[in-house]
């Protein structure tokens, strides 16, 4: 294409003469290179809009000039690109993120470009989705349809210059390349001038950052840019308007879909459970999915569960990869991510492929890293920002799966066993003093000393519900870091199951409890503390007995005794037989509950604990009056007294619910409703959720055997919420019992 005489061209040249202004002089004027107006001046390159306009100010044409420059314009662009990759074959899924696509398009502004940004983690099908698109609304957009892989995340290859980018696409509408201006400025402002008046679909797949995009958007109404990256585009958003599109793992049920139509009807209907599991153990990210699908593909006789063995254990990265293609590799897209990261945001991301918990806290991720607090939350932004960190919740974060293998794979090679076992210990140790603190603040009127010494970060806690929430929180980290402490033999292993005493106390997370107890009786089991073994072994007994496992709770118990006695420990000993004596009342057997609970009684006296001598002394008033003995009431009022001089709710809610067994078996049914009334209104001062369910659960019995079913339902209803939102399996049996009545 050779271009017309350019009038402009000759106008400019004549009326900067007349002026007297030499080129140079001129460039420094309008901020263009000499080079460049020179071309224009003799006809080897056409203006631009802006660049008319800019020299008909300087030189005070009067509009002369841009008329002009109008009128060079060639009057039709000679290509109409169709430049769109072929879709995915078997596209599954993602039919929410289409149709927020397909809504965006339908209510864009007519005066206005649309400026669209999928992000999303590496694997999670951004490209395919994009494709998908643009290939069902190409037909909307005559203009034509630019596609670019702009290289922001390749492993090898830099990304694309946007000079560069405006270049191809100018090309790609038939602007002759001695045509085409060298500054980025200069390119964009023909790229506008091109595209002016017509639709244009413009694909910028592959993105770095916003900086790399924001040359290329067409400006003209009409015209669409569809972009993805892995990060998150929020420039694009701010100057250019920019509507963000999320996308991340499939739900589930996609999953299985897209593994489904690869893997073929027949074997995936033959194994439905396996091919769930298989898609659970790729963490839903299509490009995993469909690597797994492809390599049963290959092999027909294989079944998907051998394929779901494959994926187990740490082998995973290697199996989620293609034979023939590198790049088609799990490991090889997060490596692209990875490389991309500021050196203290990847050793970030190391020390979080070590953190035991799934969930993770702006906190303990400081005490991981061994950062201050705000340089923390600057890390974890910048990994959320690019899709390698996933926030979950107000200060809750969570790796993906396979970027947790990843994270854990690039802490292994390149942070040393030493500063990884440093790491969990820090955790361990603020966590362990954390859990003292917010124990204590949820029940100061037992006497547990706390630790001595505690890190200047360790956290205190202004109020018990406070201490309750943090506890709450963090349930989820208890067990994975009681495991990881138990591995470096540290102390805090068995001290933050039994400093949780408590909170499970309140709670009853009996998995938790039992299995974080487990652990911490092996730890000091194995370190030969007998103090620490002591110590669990009695809360683990208790949590066995409140679960109903009546004979691994008195093994426990009695364990803790037989050392407690050995050690000359008193105070132990007295908490042992009251143990002893709750696991004997649950089996009805009074007599010995009696036996054990006078000697602990004896025991907390010698001692001085007035807050162990009321808990004994109401559990001999309940199960002394299982018995009928006379001095029943009377033992109740008296620890009643002690409860409320203590201002113990939770010890006088337990207290009612005691007594209100006992009127219960004497057939006093209105005095046991009472009783429990009673219980409710203090354990609900004392945030006892579980008692009060339980209390709640007991009280519909009652009402149901004095007639009372509505009001039992009603009860039972309240119960049955209360258990669920605990997690706790009564709640499935009281559903049960709703239902048939």
């Amino acid at each position: 294409m050779t271009l017309p005489a350019s009038m402009f061209g000759t106008e400019l040249r004549k009326r900067r003469e007349h002026s007297k202004i030499s080129l140079r002089r001129f460039a420094t004027q309008i901020n263009y290179s000499p080079g460049w107006i020179s071309r224009v001046e003799t006809g080897q390159a056409l203006p631009t809009d802006d660049f008319a306009r800019i020299c008909d100010d300087a030189l005070r044409a009067n509009g002369q000039l841009i008329a002009l420059a109008q009128a060079d314009q060639p009057r039709s662009i000679i290509l109409t690109p169709a430049q769109l990759p072929t879709a995915t074959a078997r596209f599954a899924g993602r039919s929410q993120a289409l149709d927020q696509l397909h809504a965006l398009s339908d209510s864009a502004p007519q005066d206005a470009a649309l400026t669209i940004a999928i992000d999303g983690p590496a694997g999670a099908g951004k490209t395919a989705l994009a494709v998908q698109y643009a290939h069902h609304v190409a037909a909307h957009y005559p203009g034509g349809v630019l596609y670019t892989d702009l290289q922001g995340w390749g492993l090898t290859d830099e990304p694309l210059d946007p000079g560069h980018v405006l270049e191809r696409h100018l090309v790609a509408f038939g602007v002759p390349a001695e045509s085409i201006p060298p500054a980025i400025e200069e390119r964009a402002a023909l790229l506008r001038t091109v595209v002016a008046g017509r639709q244009v679909l413009m694909v910028l797949d592959n993105a770095r950052d916003a900086a790399q995009v924001r040359p290329l958007l067409p400006g003209s109404p009409g015209c669409t840019a569809l972009i993805t990256s892995r990060r998150r585009l929020t420039g694009l958003a701010v100057s250019a308007g920019a509507h963000r599109v999320e996308v991340g793992p499939m739900a589930p049920g996609e999953s299985v879909a897209l593994l489904r139509t690869a893997i073929g009807q027949l074997r995936s209907d033959a194994e439905p459970a396996a091919l769930e599991a298989l898609a659970e153990r790729c963490g839903h990210l299509p490009l995993a999915l469909r690597i797994a699908a492809e390599t049963l593909s290959l092999r027909p006789h294989r079944t998907i569960a051998a394929a779901v063995a494959d994926l187990a254990g740490q082998g995973r990265l290697d199996a989620l990869a293609a034979d023939d293609d590198p790049s088609l590799a799990i490991r090889t897209v997060l490596t692209c991510s990875y490389r991309a990261l500021d050196p203290e945001v990847a050793r970030a991301l190391r020390y979080l492929g070590i953190h035991p918990g799934r969930v993770i806290h702006p906190a303990t991720a400081a005490e991981l890293l061994d950062r201050p607090p705000a340089v923390t939350e600057r890390l974890l932004d910048a990994l959320v920002a690019t899709h390698l960190l996933e926030e979950t919740g107000p200060s809750e974060y969570q790796l993906h799966d396979l970027v947790r293998d990843y994270a854990a794979e690039r802490a292994a090679a390149e942070e040393t066993a030493d500063e990884r076992r440093k790491a969990i210990r820090r955790l361990a140790t603020w966590f362990m003093y954390s859990v003292d603190a917010a124990c204590y603040a949820l029940a100061p009127q037992r006497p547990i000393e706390l630790l001595e010494n505690p890190p200047q970060d360790a956290l205190t806690f202004k109020t018990a519900d406070d201490a309750r929430q943090w506890c709450d929180s963090v349930e989820d980290l208890v067990v994975p870091l009681v495991k990881a402490a138990a591995e470096q033999g540290l102390t805090a292993a068995w001290q933050i199951p039994a400093r949780l005493w408590n909170w499970l106390l309140l709670r009853k997370p009996w998995t938790l409890w039992i299995a974080s107890h487990e652990a911490g009786l092996a730890a000091a089991t194995s370190a030969g503390d007998v103090q620490g073994q002591a110590w669990v072994a009695m809360n683990l007994g208790e949590a066995y007995r409140q679960s109903g496992h009546f004979a691994l709770a008195r093994q426990h118990v009695l364990e803790s005794l037989t050392i407690r006695r050995s050690l000359g420990d008193v105070h132990g000993q007295a908490w042992a037989e009251t143990c002893l004596g709750f696991t004997a009342t649950d089996e009805a057997d009074y007599e010995t509950a009696v036996a054990h609970f006078r000697r602990g009684c004896d025991l907390f006296a010698e001692v001085g604990d007035e807050h162990g001598r009321y808990v004994v002394m109401a559990s001999l008033a309940e199960a002394s009056g299982y018995l009928g003995a006379p001095d029943a009431d009377q033992l109740f009022e008296t620890a009643l007294d002690l409860t409320e001089q203590r201002g113990d709710r939770y010890a006088a809610g337990t207290l009612w619910a005691r007594r209100a067994g006992v009127q219960q078996s004497n057939g006093r049914l209105d005095a046991a409703l009472q009783c429990l009334d009673q219980s409710i209104t203090y354990r609900r001062d004392a945030d006892d959720e579980w008692g009060i369910a339980d209390a709640l659960d007991r009280r519909g019995q009652i009402l149901s055997d004095l007639g009372r079913s509505d009001e039992a339902c009603r009860s039972w209803e309240e119960a049955r919420s209360a258990f669920e939102r605990l997690g706790d399996p009564r709640a499935t049996y009281l559903a049960d019992r709703l239902s048939s009545r």
